[in-house]
């Protein structure tokens, strides 16, 4: 029943404000199904006018009514079909960007859980099912069970005896398609479950066709692919196999349909009770019944996938995030940040922050040090709201950020990692995320305000060049400068920036640093980072070592003090950078 309830709420929802659309569709609807139920008439008329000798001028009448409604039948099918579709598509792209945005708001705990080609599974081809459950259910099945009401109706008018015995027919022959279909429900689920996994195990293994080849792990992934590979086999044979089961009923049916409908009618007719022309028109309606017998078959074969797919993105759908959300808006851009107390893990009994405490004066920046698992990234995420904590608080001007509304929130800090995420489109694009709100004289102006013009000019066709990551035309520093350009254009009041240049050579790290020391300006910033180089711009340095601050303080009171950890780091990339210059010294 609650599944009843949910597929019909689904329908309502996105139907809803669409009256115009749904009028004109309902026109051409039962226009079709009228026409399919006249147009045997006509013909039928026109052999019992052709055996009992009417004049020639009314036979050619019959056979022109027959041409024009067989024509009007045609067109009106084609753009039933056309506007059925389109209007499919239409609440299909609607539900995607529902889909898309609950998905984009549950925490990071739920995403980690599917691999990026599990996840466009569930959004994309999932979530298609609603225009083929739209099109199958109303203008297929609904359409099907008119036209058959329809022509029972009409038989009985012609013949009581023949109409009971395809009322009694049809029934039977949805129940068994039903039956049949109902059994294999779970199976279409599984199949459509063991798909996904295959797509998504298939990208990761194209995402990283490089690393697999290069560390010689060709054979394991081939391995984990033909399991992927056998698992959808398994799954998708049984569902396949419920065609065939449909298949065979439908032929044993066939053969029933026509023996019954042809026997009784020949009857009729050697008794005199009907004319050539009714025994024609019954053979005809028999044969419209049990196409449309047939369509409950295929349909319902499409009908369970589409439910299937539905299932899934209920599932995500249902999906509730962990993060509290509250009503309050942050309107000003002086903010303070402050933590307190602020413990975390990702599994019970697991922390991997304890005890952060610090406060951010607005404008004030902090650095952020640490060795590898230090939780230095993981408080950058805590922060931004990426997980939810159960431990501490986090304020903006006082406020907790549970009490805080999420857009208003993400519109307040933005958080830049080095793991910048590509699009597949111009330059343009890849800066403004398809956001109309940023104009060309507004990127242009952030570029040249970043001091990023020389670079800019290298792109043949300005921000209408397409870039595509698969060709390498974009490095990873220019990756990086582009995603800093989102964020001038974003203006955030306060930024996250992790690892940004860790990973770059020298010349392009400078270029970014040239470009965030514009972007930090009377700004709130928090920056991680290994290199002191990185930190240029911070008012105050925050050492973690095992998810604990083990030194905090003003960057020029460290820097000053011998015993200081962040003292020492200096010193010591001050050493290598020395035995860097002398080396090369050496060399020349």
């Amino acid at each position: 029943m609650k599944k009843k309830k949910f597929f019909g709420s689904f329908l309502i929802k996105y139907l809803e404000g669409q009256g115009k659309t749904l009028l004109l569709l309902g026109v051409f609807f039962i226009s079709n199904i009228v026409l399919q139920i006249l147009s045997p008439q006509v013909l039928s008329n026109f052999i019992d006018s052709a055996e009992g000798g009417k004049s020639i001028k009314y036979v050619i009448f019959l056979v022109f009514v027959y041409m024009v409604t067989i024509l009007i039948n045609m067109v009106g099918d084609v753009c039933e079909s056309y506007f059925a579709k389109s209007f499919g598509l239409k609440i299909t792209n609607l539900l995607k960007k529902d889909v898309l945005h609950h998905f984009l708001k549950i925490d990071m705990k739920h995403h980690e859980n599917w691999t990026s080609g599990e996840m466009i599974s569930r959004l994309d081809e999932d979530a298609e099912g609603l225009s083929s459950y739209f099109y199958m259910l109303i203008f297929k099945l609904v359409g099907s069970t008119l036209l058959m009401t329809g022509v029972l109706i009409v038989l009985a008018m012609k013949n009581q005896i023949i109409a009971l015995s395809m009322v009694v027919f049809s029934v039977v022959s949805i129940w068994i398609f039903k039956t049949i279909q109902e059994y294999g429900m779970s199976l279409y689920v599984k199949r459509s479950a063991a798909i996904s996994k295959f797509n998504g195990i298939m990208k990761e293994k194209i995402d990283n066709a490089v690393e697999i080849r290069t560390n010689g792990a060709d054979r394991y992934s081939i391995h984990k692919l033909n399991e992927a590979m056998k698992s959808r086999f398994k799954e998708s044979l049984p569902a396949g196999m419920m065609y065939s089961r449909l298949w065979s009923a439908s032929t044993i049916l066939e053969a029933v349909v026509t023996i019954l409908s042809l026997g009784i009618a020949v009857v009729l007719w050697d008794k005199g009770f009907i004319t050539v022309g009714t025994v024609y028109l019954i053979y005809t309606y028999t044969e419209l019944v049990f196409y449309r017998l047939q369509d409950f078959k295929r349909y319902l074969t499409s009908l369970q996938t589409s439910k299937a797919g539905l299932i899934r993105v209920k599932e995500l759908l249902d999906m509730e995030t962990s993060i509290e959300e509250g009503t309050l808006e942050i309107r000003t851009r002086d903010i303070t940040v402050t933590v307190n107390n602020l413990t975390f893990g990702y599994y019970e009994n697991n922390s991997i922050l304890n005890n952060i405490c610090f406060e951010l004066k607005s404008g004030e920046r902090l650095g952020i040090m640490g060795g590898t698992g230090s939780g230095k990234t993981t408080l950058a995420k805590i922060v931004a709201r990426l997980y939810e904590f159960k431990h501490g608080e986090i304020l903006l001007n006082g406020i907790s950020v549970k009490k805080l509304k999420g857009e208003s929130l993400r519109g307040a800090i933005a958080y830049c990692t080095q793991e910048v995420q590509f699009l597949h489109g111009t330059l343009r694009n890849n800066i403004t995320l398809y956001n109309e709100r940023f104009s060309d004289k507004d990127i242009l102006h952030a570029i040249k305000q970043m001091g990023l013009i020389q670079w800019f000019e290298k792109f043949p066709k300005g921000l209408d060049t397409y870039l595509d990551m698969g060709e390498n035309n974009v490095s990873a520093g220019e990756a990086q400068l582009i995603s800093i350009i989102r964020l001038f254009l974003m203006n955030p009041a306060i930024v996250i920036l992790d690892e940004i240049s860790s990973r770059l050579d020298y010349v392009t790290e400078q270029r970014i640093l040239s470009a965030l020391d514009v972007l930090t300006q009377n700004r709130t910033v928090i920056t991680i980072a290994h290199k002191v180089t990185a930190l240029r711009w911070t008012d105050s340095i925050m050492i973690l070592k095992d998810g604990t601050i083990v030194e905090y303080g003003r960057k020029e009171n460290l820097e000053k003090d011998k015993t200081s950890r962040f003292y020492s780091l200096c010193r010591a990339m001050e050493l290598e950078s020395e035995v860097a210059e002398n080396e090369k010294e050496g060399v020349s």
